[in-house]
Parts: C-alpha cells; structure tokens; sequence
C-alpha cells in the first residue's frame, strides 16, 4: 500500500519545499504546481519516486503524476499556498494565461464529475425504468446534480480569487451576485432595471464563467489598492466593502456582458466548425485529445465547454473526442495486457483499460502507451477514424465528462458505440501487430544467454543467475563509476545503473545491435535500444548541452538500425574543456528497473571500444 505521508514529503523537498512554492492543486491523477523556479525542482528524482508516474513540465506548470491516489498524497502536503516568490516572469503571456486558466478550473474538477456523473446515473435509472421523471427522489436528485453546475460562478469566484492571492469568499461573493435569484428576477422584469441611471442588461450568468474571471481579475487591482491606502485600524471592514461597491457596477454593466457576449461568440464559433467542418474538428480533437491529457492542457477546454452546454445544452465537440481518446487507450492496454509476458506489466495494462474506460486516462497513457511509445501512433490513427464517424453522424452529448458509463446520455447510443468501436478496433489492431515482444518491459528477462558468468568478467560471488545480456564499451577510456561523476542526475543513479567512461578518443560506437531511439538537441547524448529490449543512454560531457551541438558531429539519424561496433558519435574532447565542461561519457541502462541488476563487467579500469562493459541481469 502507498504510503501516501512519505510520498507527500519527499515530492515536497524535491519540488524545492516551500519557498519555491508559489501555488499547488490538483486534478483527477496529478498534483499541478507553479513553482518559483523549476530548475530548483529534482525532476529526475521525482520521477523515480515509488507511487509516481510520470512528469509534466510546460505553460508555467510542474506536474506529478500520480494516478488516482492523487488526493491522498494531496492532503499529506504542508499548506505552501503562495509562499514562493516568482522568478520566471519571462515566460509567455499565452503560457501564463494558459496556466492561470487551469489553475482557476483544476479545483473545481471534482464538483463538476460528481454532478455529471450524477446526471449520467439519473439516465440509467430512467432508461431502465426505476425512476421516473416525475418520482420525488429523480426531482431532488436532479436538483442536486444541477447545483453543480448553476453556482460554477460562485465556485469559480473562489478558485479565481485564491489563485491572485486576494480573499477567496470575495471572489465567492462576486459569483453569487451573478447568479442571485432576486437580482435575476429585476432584471427579467417588464421595463428591467438600472443602477446609478444606467439599464442593466438582462443576462442570464447560470454556469457563465468569462464574467467571473473578468470581474474577480479587476477587483483584485482594487482590493489590493484599498489594502495599500486604508489604515490598518479600518482595512478588515472597508477593504472588502471598497471591492465589492467598485466592481458591482462594472461587473453588471460592463465585464458581465462583455464576458457573456464573447462567449456566445465563441460557442458559435465551435457550432460554427462542428456543422460545417463537423467531421475535421471531431476528427483532431479525437486523434488529439490524449495528447493534450499528455501536457495537461485538457483542463484549459474547461471554459469552453461549460460556455457550450450553457448556450447550447450540449456539447459536440470536446467530450466526444475525450471519450474517442479514452477507447483507444481502453484498447492498448488490451492488446498490451494479453500480450505482455511480465505479470506486473499484465496488471498495469489490465486495471489502466477499466480506469480509461471509466473516464480517467493517465494510468493508461503514462503506464503504457508512453512506455511502448509505439501505440501512440494507433491512439491517434484511430481516434481520428472514430472522430471523422462521430463527426459525420453528429454527435453530441449534455455530459461534462467523458466516460463509458455516460454512453447513454449520448444523442445516438448506437452511433456513438459503433464510432467508439471503430477507434477501439483500429487502436487495438495497431498495438497487435506493430508492438512486439521485444518492445515491452521485462518480457526477455527470464532469457539467458549460453555464454558463462566467468567469461562475461562476473565473478560467481556477484550473480545468482546466468547473464542475459553484456553491454561492450561504445569508447576508449578510464572508466569511473558513475555515484562518482559530478553529475547528480547520473551519481544518484536516478537515469538508471551504468558506468562513465574518462575517454580517451573522440568516437562513439554501437555496444550492441539495435536502433537510435532518440537523439538529443546539440548531438550531446544519443538513446539506443537492443534487439532483447534494453534501452541505453550514452551522454557525452557534464552540461554540453549548453555547447549548442558546437563539439558534437552527428554520424547516425533517429530511428535508424545499427550494428555493434557502428561509429555513431564524434565529439571534440579539446573544445569540451576548453568551454569549461567536464567530458567525461555517462552510460547508464534507462530501464533499469526491468533487469535484476546492472553491474560493471570490466576487469580493469581501461576499458577500449567493444570490450565487454556492463552485465545486465
């Protein structure tokens, strides 16, 4: 079982503790920091803590990953809120829109699954005859469901407020003026009703959101204005009673309407695409939406969707391509688990298919597809086939959150599965036969090759089993082990077991035969994998990669097969430490985690290109 106490702490001393802690939450599987200054954070470190997934960096967020026990370790973190002083102010505008964006809706996640989930469960219930539209228990139930999504102002004016760092129950405040019901009733009206002598118009505001962020981001300029000039014998009374007057006008007169006008626009823009361009816009956003999960940025579709179902009552667009991303990450993970050999691989693969296809996708995505990295190709193949069907039949659905078990809800249950079936099938069939064996994690580990311990350079004292696979020299050189490199990424062994080498020429060769994997910017590092599935990084230096690829020259491309002894790299040893950086080459196994163990199999401390180097277990 996680010990969700002691994860929470060492995320929260590797993420810089809290003085580089401006702003945390979380969402349905990660924790969503802002940080200070994420060069601070132990990124390596955190992905290889036990109970973490995986790590997301980018639009001004760090994110954990750690899948659906996210609240747990949530709740075990010291109250940080605001306590980092921010240090990245070049980033972009649209990042730092984005991430102020997610960061206001990522809390209020949770308040808007409950509701949908509960509408979803109120269908079955019809559908099936248990309840009906006229039952006291549908009536009130309904009601409840829809308390979610009628004070989304209030519950936004929360999250909006807490995020610029003002009083979060004013920002509750400015919600609730919004959706008042005797204010609601003046303005409807015969002849409506002014204030100060102006006609307030008559808006509906019920699950707006624009109006909101614009009112509570102007009022924060106020409340902070009066903070600065009253004193401090009268600032608890009049600082909220300053805000609050100042932006009452504005917000009813101007920001409310403005906020609701530009998002009908935007609504009818997306009404626009979906029926005239219908099957292209359902077709990128289901061979996409994974890969916005991916970097987070699903949580940014938020506001648009709510301002689609508040205009529209339904939503055609963004929840159909999510659940097209779902089944096709059902559908790896099937594939996968039936052809994956490891047992703990099996259960992975198993229990992230029943987690997609309830509506949670990370498990899945980060679990496997990223792992096999092949599927993605299939994910995005065959949420495209099923958006283009989707797209064709026009699809929509009222539901805010895309699951299998909202099918029901959908405007054709039979259209809406046949299209989930065809992504299913597509994404499925890919994983089948383009992944093999090789490809998944510890299916070759039990394999051992006839070659003896003693003739691999392991003593018997080291190795309880045969070895399955020795990893040759890919240079010349005075080999270091690698806890003594100045390099704490590689020393703490946190990219992996392995060894570095002093070298002592300036080519790179092929340890073993396989194919290039990955080639990193600058030419500084190369990824390889082996044809048994063990996945090596070679890194050329100790931050060279600020040398801009000026010592590196590149022999090989991404991608490409190789054999052992292949020269791949050439690097200029002279330019290296003329720049000041240490030359040394860091080799270490990635998925270490998949072998029993990785020692040195070297028997002294010179070791040329092609002699035996590492025993992996």
């Amino acid at each position: 079982m996680m010990d969700y106490k002691q994860l929470a702490a060492e995320i929260y001393e590797k993420v810089g503790r809290g003085e580089n802690i401006q702003h945390v939450t979380h969402c349905a599987t990660r924790l969503r920091f802002t940080l200070a200054d994420e060069s601070k954070a132990d990124s390596e470190g955190i992905k290889n803590l036990k109970g973490v997934t995986g790590l997301v960096q980018g639009n001004g967020q760090y994110q954990v990953i750690i899948g659906p026990d996210v609240s747990s370790v949530y709740a075990q973190l010291p109250n940080t809120e605001g306590s980092g002083e921010a240090s990245n102010k070049d980033t972009s505008i649209v990042s730092r829109l984005l991430d102020f964006i997610a960061g206001c809706f990522t809390p209020m996640i949770a308040i808007i699954a409950a509701g949908g989930m509960l509408q979803v469960a109120l269908s079955l219930l019809q559908l099936s005859g248990i309840l009906v539209e006229t039952d006291d228990t549908y009536l009130v139930l309904y009601q409840v469901s829809q308390a979610a999504f009628f004070f989304i102002p209030v519950f936004l004016g929360n999250s909006v407020a807490k995020r610029l760092k003002i009083d979060p129950f004013l920002g509750s405040y400015v919600g609730a003026i919004f959706i008042m019901p005797g204010l609601t009733t003046l303005l409807s009206q015969e002849g409506g009703i002014s204030l100060f002598g102006m006609t307030i118009p008559n808006v509906s505001y019920n699950a707006s959101v624009l109006p909101v962020l614009l009112s509570v981001w102007l009022m924060s300029y106020v409340y902070r204005f009066a903070d600065k000039i009253l004193p401090k014998s009268v600032k608890f009374i009049l600082r909220p009673l300053i805000a609050i007057i100042v932006i009452t006008p504005l917000a009813l007169l101007i920001l409310g309407p403005l906020g609701v006008t530009i998002g009908n626009y935007v609504a009818e823009f997306l009404n626009y695409l979906t029926n005239n361009f219908g099957p292209l816009a359902v077709l990128f956003m289901g061979a996409f939406s994974q890969l916005l999960v991916m970097t987070g940025m699903h949580t940014t579709l938020t506001p648009i969707l709510l301002t689609s179902l508040a205009t529209y009552g339904y939503d055609n667009l963004i929840v159909p391509g999510m659940l097209l991303g779902l089944a096709a990450e059902a559908a790896i993970c099937l594939a996968a688990g039936i052809k994956a050999k490891d047992t703990e691989f099996k259960q992975v693969s198993f229990s992230s298919a029943i987690t997609a296809l309830m509506g949670v996708s990370e498990p899945a995505l980060y679990g496997v597809t990223l792992r096999l990295k092949k599927p993605i190709v299939g994910m995005i193949l065959g949420g495209a086939a099923g958006g283009l069907y989707f797209g064709l039949m026009s699809i929509n659905t009222p539901v805010v959150i895309a699951s299998f078990v909202a099918l029901p809800s959908y405007s054709s249950v039979l259209h809406a599965t046949i299209g989930s079936l065809i992504t299913f099938v597509i994404a499925f069939a890919y994983t089948w036969f383009v992944v093999k064996d090789s490809d998944f994690p510890n299916n070759n580990v039990a394999s051992v090759v006839s070659e003896p311990a003693e003739e691999a350079g392991v003593s018997e004292n080291n190795v309880t089993k045969g070895v399955e696979t020795v990893i040759v020299s890919p240079l010349n050189g005075e080999t270091v082990p690698l806890t003594e490199t100045n390099d704490q990424a590689f020393s703490s062994l946190a990219l992996g077991k392995g060894i570095a080498v002093k070298p002592s020429d300036d080519t790179i060769v092929a340890p073993f035969s396989g194919k290039v994997t990955a080639i990193f910017p600058g030419n500084h590092a190369i990824g390889l994998t082996s044809e048994t599935g063990i996945e090596l990084l070679i890194h050329i230096g100790i931050d060279t990669v600020n040398l801009e690829g000026a010592a590196f020259e590149r022999l090989i491309n991404d991608g490409d097969a190789i054999n052992q002894g292949q020269a791949l790299l050439r690097f200029d040893t002279e330019k290296i430490k003329a720049a000041g950086y240490d030359d040394t080459v860091m080799i270490t196994v990635t998925n270490t985690a998949n072998y029993l163990d990785v020692i040195p199999a070297n028997e002294t401390s010179t070791v040329k290109a092609n002699e035996k180097l590492l025993a992996v277990f």
